[in-house]
Formats: structure tokens, C-alpha cells, sequence
């Protein structure tokens, strides 16, 4: 069995990201891996999610086999995120994304499109519900 994997951090880009992973994975017949930031922001008080429960308890519902792996928070979480790709059977990668300013993504550094162009597995960047692109 192979594995979709999910960066997750309370938001509500990864609450889309979230809801795909779940039906891709129960598509493919896939486990799911979440790596969820160590110092997240608590779920309860994140924009954007409105299922207040611990992600644990989320996870149970979905009857999929799964690994919730907490990870410390780095500069760079597209780190762990190629590790896990590296290490564990991950066949399909599950990014949420948000909009970003061009010089917000030359400051910041985009850790969606590093994994995009590392990852050796296909890679699946998902928008929040009412998505707006920045302007141009």
C-alpha cells in the first residue's frame, strides 16, 4: 500500500488540502501521512477551520488507515516534507496554498513550489474555497 502524504497546518488552505487528501487517498486505496507543524496554531482560534476537533479524532472518522507525525517547526518545512517522500512509500504529495504577493514569494521563499520542483512523486497543490488570485 502506498501513501498520499498532507502538510498540514491549522488554515484554511490546508482544510482544502485536507478534504482532497482524504478522497484521493480513499480513491487510490492509499494510507494517508499527515505531517502536522509542531507549532501550529491551535485549531480552535485558525482562520479558516471550522471543524474545531483535534485532527486525530478527524482522521479516525475517515476510516482510512493513517500517521499523524508531528514535526518540529523549521524554516524550511519543505524539508520534511521531501524526507518523508524519500523515506516513507508516498506515491502523491497533497499541498494547500494560499495567494502570495511576487515579493511576499521572493521574501518568504514558497515552500509549495520547492517541493513541486524537488519531489520525485507527483504533487498536488490545492486553493481554498473562494480562492482569489493576486493581481498581476
Amino acid at each position: 500500500m502506498t501513501t498520499v502524504l498532507l502538510a498540514y497546518v491549522p488554515s484554511a488552505t490546508s482544510e482544502a488540502a485536507l478534504a482532497f487528501a482524504v478522497k484521493e487517498a480513499e480513491r487510490r486505496g492509499d494510507s494517508l501521512l499527515v505531517l502536522a507543524s509542531e507549532r501550529a496554531p491551535d485549531p480552535r482560534k485558525a482562520r479558516g477551520v471550522t471543524d474545531r476537533r483535534p485532527l486525530d479524532e478527524r482522521l479516525e472518522e475517515t476510516g482510512l488507515e493513517y500517521e499523524l507525525r508531528t514535526v518540529p517547526k523549521r524554516d524550511d518545512p519543505a524539508d520534511d516534507i521531501l524526507d518523508a517522500v524519500e523515506h516513507d512509500d508516498v506515491s502523491l504529495v497533497v499541498l494547500g496554498i494560499r495567494k502570495r504577493t511576487p515579493i511576499g514569494k521572493i521574501l518568504l521563499g514558497s515552500t509549495s513550489q520547492r517541493v513541486a520542483i524537488e519531489s520525485p512523486v507527483p504533487v498536488v497543490l490545492v486553493k481554498p474555497e473562494g480562492f482569489v488570485a493576486p493581481t498581476r
